[in-house]
């Protein structure tokens, strides 16, 4: 597998939905409970966070699957201040 050096891209995957994005949009999109954070291991050992934009938790964990780079879906990202 391999990781480009300065973005979230593995294998010419991109694991971030969010690149690009600035903080406020992913918290707007966060509060409306549709930003999961991912996890996976390269084939070196390190373990590197990804973030998928799905409508809901089976929703990301078929993108995660589509992906191809053995994610697992950690859970939905939490906002400050909201619940």
């Amino acid at each position: 597998m391999k990781i480009h050096p300065d973005l979230p891209i593995a294998d010419g995957i991109c694991f971030d939905d969010t690149l690009g994005m600035d903080a406020r949009s992913v918290n707007a999109l966060a509060a409306c409970g549709v930003v999961f954070l991912t996890s996976f291991r390269a084939d070196d050992g390190r373990i590197y966070d990804g973030v998928i934009i799905a409508a809901h938790l089976d929703a990301a964990q078929a993108v995660a699957d589509r992906r191809g780079l053995d994610e697992t879906v950690l859970g939905p990202l939490a906002v400050a201040g909201v619940a």
